[in-house]
Formats: structure tokens, C-alpha cells, sequence
């Protein structure tokens, strides 16, 4: 990464000192007649020169970069440093003439360039610009003393750079925050002395700072890609015509900044009710009705409601994956929020699927605004929303995933874990804000399935035997082994045509081993279903029926897969056998299969599967578990393994 280690050969520290750390007094020739200019005198003549442009530089300007000097990150891991000039730590002028290309970033190196211990696979490491001097033009020094030799020296020194690489994060640019308040009071009509302020927070240091400037950082995180900023450890020295207009455009916003004290607009209510806050009905009336209400502390401009998916969203998470759902402008009363005085409300149709919502379903409502909006409010101020609540674990990157989605697309499978760092034990109460313009809201609401005690609802399964994603114990393996059945146990009776050819709706598998692999699926004939005591440890809840269906052709021991499917499509459905004659009301996805690998093995599909590999089967218990979700019908899938004695 040099671009000349000729004299390099070694890292000899890259760090400030020396002549450097202290002020020295200037120095320079007094000539006289006859004076001997030897090379002592040459020297000090050029020194004079270099070091107060050098000290002006560094304690008048600052390091930093004057211009160029861009960074870029290749698909390929590469960087790539363009052309650009920079002022280091010590007030010397760094020119870079070419595009410079970094095949391996996280090489640490020394200061020469030279790799410098092992690749960093995660975390950050910084890019630095260094000062580099190299001689040039060599020639022949004649003799001018006693027993010395003739040799080559350089007759030029040219003033180059190198690129170094170092683990770990850069130092601050700039002011903390902690200095900054400091130095600027928080109460208004605070009297003080701003130079004395300033005086005893910022450092007034004569020794130079780090001598090589930090241009990016590049931070690694397994499996994601690296990530670049080329800007927060960059220190940039901005020119007297930037300055300039950066003071104009602060005074164009004196008034609208500072002199005016209008908060913010906030969120003051939001439909439906997130966190504890939900209840059953709100869940009934929410999937009846599709509709988001949002209510505002102040009057926003009306064109962010009409393009919400720059600023809002809402998300359905559940153990299958995740998904983002349309939202479009709707009219009508607000009947679910109370819209305050003097503020706003706006509603959305959501694109929600009734079908398909199960007990671990969790809606995430989300809001991200800049700091100039959409949306912002009506009036002079213009401020945007200050939507800040924080009410779920998720983290920034799984945020930005969410973010990612398309409106309407597909669920995405493999975001099937954020349901778990989704909820929180409770939400902040609104109004939203931290009294700044922008921010972001991540708030959740569950779904709360109805009770047991629910008129008019379909036959539940309330539970199984043997359960799902355990082993049976000794006694229970045992039992299994001598007398193969499946026990299922549902709040109420199931009409008997179903019970008589169960075979339509609940299917039996044992999994063919070859070595560590699963070669396929062997299914297994089911008896009808009688009413029996029921099997386990833990007593049937009360009032409730338990079917057994006897099990042939089962080897002693091995690992089963249970699916049950309940819908209208299946030859003869698991109807309840009073009114209502709804469908089975089972839900609970309890392996690692795919939707499509368990209707091959439902239905027999004569084209070959391939290996699946181990872990794939019982994945989720069902002890203690929530076997429906409220919607008749539904899809059940269970593995349990026996292994006799």
C-alpha cells in the first residue's frame, strides 16, 4: 500500500513527537560576507521555511482533508482512494496524484504499508493517510573526508503518502456532546461568558495530533457485507467560501430555529391498540375492519398522507416469517382514535389476510422520518413529525430489514426469528417525541387469541399424544411401542363420518434413516378414531373429548411426523358434530419443514425429495402450547421421536 517503502523497511512508529510535540523558536540564516553555506545551514535554511508554513497549517488550519480524497467499496471487498489533497497532524501538505486500490482492507498494516498481524473477520478497522518522504534522483557523493567511501544518496526528496490500515474504531472529530453543552447553555436566559466557556472545554495542545488522517472505516459482521462510512471519522477542513455560506444558510434559519419555540408535531394515538393494550375484541374488529387510525398533536401537510410508505409501515411477524402490508388512504370517521384539539388524524386500508393468522402473530407499526420530513407540519415552521417511541427489542439491522421489504410482496420466510425479539413486556405511553424534529417509532401489537369460553367457535385441539418435539418418556415410549396410536383431544365432538376415515384430514409418517440423513417419508395407516382416556403425564382439561387412532405398520422405534390438515378441500373435514359444524380450529407449525416438502410427503408425490439433513424435525414443542389460533380450519405439523427403553 506504499507507494515507496525504499526507505521504509521497517515501522518505526507512526505516532507525533519529536521536534513536533512542543514549540519551538524559529530559526533561520544570518548572512554576512563569505559566509560557508554548508549543508547544515542549507538545511536550516529550507527548515525555516517548511516548518512555519507546517505550524500555521496545523494550529490555524487543523488537519484534515481540503479536497478529493473520495473512498469507495468495491462488490468485490476492494477500496478504492481517488485523488485529493490533505493536511496531516504535523501541518504538512499531502498530495495524492492517483487512484490508490486496497485488495484486502482488513489487513491491518504498519506504518510502512506492511502487513501487520492477523485479517480482522469481524469488526472495524480505520483507513488512514499517512505522509511518506522518499528520496529520488540518486548521485554520487564525492569524498569530503577521510576513510569514507563514495556512494549514491537521493538529491531530491520527493514528498509522497502511504495508506495504512488499523483495527479498531477512529478517535471523535470534533466537539462531544458533552462539551458542546458545556460551552452552550440549556435553560434560556442563561448568562455566561461563552469565551471563558470555551476557554476551559476545548484543549488549546501545541504538540501535534495524529500524524495520519483517518479517511473511513470499513466495519466487518459476518454474514452481512462490510460497511463502509467515509464520513463520520473523516476530519474535513472546510475553505473560507464554505464557511461563508454555511454562516448564510445558518442565518437564513436564525428565525426558524431558534427564535421559535413551536414544538414539534407528535403521535397521540394510534389504531389498534399496541402492546397489553389489545384485547380479543380489538383483534375481532382490526381483522373485520382492516383499518390503521393514526392521531396527531398538530396539522401536518396533507401530500406525506397520500405516499405513506416512505415514512410509515406495519408488518406482520409470526414464526413462518415476515411480511410488509399495503396501506392506502381511507376516508370516514375516526371511531377507534380521538384526534385532539387543534391536530389531525389520518386512516389506512391495510392489506391483512384474515386467513392464515396464527397464535404467535405480532403486528409491528413503524415510523421513520428525516429531519426535514415528510411529513412535517402546516405553517411557517414546517417542523417535521417527531414520531420517537420506542416499544419493541428489535434491533437497528432488523429494522432496516423490515424497511426493505416491498409493500404486498410475498412473506420472506427466512425472517421467521424477529418474532422473537419483536414484543416487549409493555409499551411507552403515547404521545410519541424527544421534542426534536424526526426520529423513529417501533411499536408492537399481539394477537390475542379468543378464550376457551368463546360462544359459536369452532372444535379446538386442545392437545396431543405423544407430543410434539419431545421424546416420550421410558413409560410413555413403552406404551407406544406395544400399542402404536395417536391420541388428539378437542373441546368438543367431532361428527362421526370424520372419526370413521381419518385418513383424509390427519396423516401419519415414520421417516426412512440413511445414515445421519432422512431418505424419505413411509406413511402409515390410521384406524378410526375412538374415544379414549387420554395418554400423559398432565390430566385432559375439563369437558373436553380425546379420540385415539390406532397405528399400523409402525417400526418399534424411529422418528414420526404428524400433519393434520382441516379445511374445506380435504375429502371428508374434521367438522364439529353440534352446532356450529365448523372445521377443526389446529394451527402450530412444529418442524423445520418447508410448506412444500410437507404436501410432497402428504400426498405421496412420486418425485423423489432430497436428503433432508438432521434437525429438521421437532423443532417446537407443543407442551404448554397453543394448538389454534380462533379461525376454523387450519395446518398442523408435529415430529416426535421413540426410542423404546
Amino acid at each position: 500500500m506504499s507507494q515507496d517503502r525504499q526507505n521504509h523497511t521497517s515501522d518505526t512508529g507512526c505516532g507525533c513527537g519529536g521536534e513536533d510535540a512542543a514549540p519551538a523558536p524559529p530559526v533561520r540564516n544570518r548572512f554576512y560576507p563569505g559566509k560557508s553555506m554548508d549543508v547544515r545551514h542549507w538545511y536550516i535554511e529550507q527548515s525555516y521555511h517548511r516548518r512555519t508554513a507546517a505550524t500555521l497549517a496545523r494550529l490555524g488550519l487543523g488537519p484534515g482533508v481540503l479536497c478529493g480524497l473520495d473512498v469507495e467499496l468495491g462488490t468485490d471487498g476492494a477500496l478504492t482512494v481517488f485523488p485529493g489533497v490533505a493536511v496531516d497532524g504535523h501541518g504538512r501538505l499531502i498530495v495524492v496524484d492517483e487512484r490508490v486500490r486496497i485488495e484486502h482492507p482488513n489487513q491491518p498494516t504498519d506504518c510502512a504499508g506492511h502487513p501487520k498481524g492477523d485479517p480482522i473477520q469481524t469488526g472495524t478497522v480505520v483507513l488512514r493517510l499517512c505522509g511518506h518522504e522518499c528520496g529520488a534522483e540518486y548521485a554520487r557523493m564525492p569524498v569530503v573526508d577521510c576513510e569514507v567511501r563514495e556512494e549514491c544518496v537521493p538529491s531530491l526528496t520527493l514528498e509522497r503518502f502511504s495508506l495504512r490500515i488499523t483495527a479498531g474504531e477512529p478517535d471523535p472529530v470534533g466537539l462531544t456532546a458533552a462539551q458542546c453543552a458545556a460551552i452552550f447553555p440549556t435553560r434560556p436566559g442563561e448568562h455566561f461568558d461563552r469565551r471563558e466557556k470555551i476557554a476551559d472545554t476545548v484543549e488549546h495542545d501545541c504538540g501535534c495530533v495524529e500524524e495520519c488522517l483517518a479517511l473511513a472505516t470499513v466495519t466487518y459482521d459476518p454474514p452481512h457485507a462490510p460497511d463502509l462510512d467515509a464520513v463520520t471519522a473523516r476530519p474535513v477542513v472546510y475553505s473560507n467560501r464554505v464557511l461563508f455560506d454555511l454562516l448564510m444558510c445558518l442565518a437564513a434559519r436564525v428565525d426558524r430555529c431558534c427564535a421559535d419555540t413551536t414544538a414539534p408535531p407528535r403521535i397521540t394515538g394510534l389504531w389498534p391498540k399496541v402492546g397489553t393494550g389489545a384485547n380479543p375484541d380489538t383483534w375481532r374488529a382490526f381483522v373485520a375492519e382492516k383499518r390503521l387510525e393514526i392521531a396527531f398533536d398538530r396539522p401536518l401537510v396533507d401530500a406525506a398522507f397520500d405516499a405513506p410508505d416512505t415514512w410509515l409501515g406495519l408488518w406482520q411477524l409470526d414464526h413462518l416469517g415476515a411480511r410488509r402490508l399495503t396501506l392506502t388512504r381511507a376516508g370516514g370517521a375516526f371511531t377507534r382514535v380521538t384526534v385532539p384539539v387543534g391536530g389531525e388524524g389520518v386512516a389506512y386500508t391495510v392489506g391483512l389476510q384474515s386467513e392464515g393468522l396464527l397464535t404467535s402473530t405480532v403486528f409491528v407499526v413503524g415510523s421513520r422520518v428525516a429531519l426535514g420530513g415528510p411529513p412535517r407540519a402546516q405553517g411557517p415552521d414546517g417542523l417535521a413529525l417527531d414520531p420517537d417511541l420506542v416499544g419493541t427489542a428489535l434491533t437497528a439491522t432488523d429494522r432496516n430489514t423490515l424497511w426493505a421489504l416491498t409493500p404486498g410482496a410475498p412473506r420472506d420466510t427466512t425472517l421467521n426469528t424477529l418474532i422473537d425479539r419483536a414484543p416487549l413486556t409493555a409499551v411507552p405511553p403515547f404521545p410519541t417525541g424527544n421534542g426534536t424534529q424526526g426520529g423513529e417509532m417501533h411499536v408492537f401489537t399481539p394477537f390475542p387469541p379468543p378464550t376457551l369460553q368463546d360462544e359459536e367457535h369452532a372444535p379446538r385441539l386442545l392437545r396431543m399424544w405423544p407430543e410434539g418435539g419431545v421424546r416420550p418418556n421410558r413409560a410413555g415410549a413403552s406404551r407406544f411401542t406395544r400399542r402404536p396410536r395417536i391420541q388428539l383431544t378437542v373441546d368438543r365432538a367431532l361428527t362421526d363420518a370424520a372419526l370413521a376415515e381419518p385418513g383424509g384430514w390427519v396423516r401419519l409418517f415414520q421417516a426412512v434413516r440413511e445414515g445421519d440423513r432422512i431418505a424419505g417419508f413411509r406413511r402409515l395407516e390410521l384406524g378410526g378414531g375412538v374415544a379414549a382416556q387420554p395418554e400423559g403425564e398432565s390430566p385432559a382439561p375439563a369437558e373436553s373429548i380425546t379420540y385415539a387412532f390406532e397405528v399400523t405398520g409402525a417400526e418399534p422405534d424411529g422418528e414420526f411426523l404428524l400433519q393434520v390438515r382441516s379445511s374445506d378441500t380435504v375429502p371428508v373435514p374434521p367438522l364439529g358434530a353440534d352446532a356450529p359444524t365448523l372445521a377443526l380450529d389446529a394451527d402450530f407449525l412444529g418442524t423445520g419443514l418447508d410448506n412444500h416438502t410437507l404436501f410432497s410427503i402428504w400426498s405421496g408425490d412420486r418425485h423423489p425429495l432430497p436428503p433432508l439433513p438432521a434437525g429438521v424435525l421437532g423443532t417446537r414443542s407443543t407442551v404448554g402450547e397453543r394448538l389454534f389460533d380462533g379461525n376454523p380450519g387450519g395446518f398442523l405439523h408435529i415430529a416426535f421421536t421413540v426410542a423404546p427403553g
